[in-house]
């Protein structure tokens, strides 16, 4: 994915999530496609891919209850994206 795919108000499909650019390219969410909500942090399961992204973006994190991450460079949202396509 090239980091021209990064714009403004964009949903991006990722997996089981989508992932969401807000109106500033630095604010991304995560979103499930099953609800269409912001993801929370109570569905961490211990050692989960959920887990592993907040341990890895956690200096992003902008919420202690969802999944929202504000400074995001296109870079690391391409990372994040790429990261919750794997299975």
């Amino acid at each position: 994915m090239e980091t021209s795919l990064i714009k403004k108000n964009t949903l991006i499909n990722a997996g089981n999530f989508q992932v969401s650019i807000g109106s500033d390219i630095g604010m991304v969410a995560i979103i499930s496609k099953n609800t269409g909500n912001f993801v929370e942090m109570k569905n961490i399961r211990k050692g989960g891919k959920l887990a592993k992204i907040k341990s890895k973006f956690k200096t992003n994190l902008n919420s202690k209850e969802t999944f929202t991450f504000e400074f995001m460079t296109p870079e690391k949202t391409i990372e994040l994206i790429n990261f919750l396509k794997k299975k």
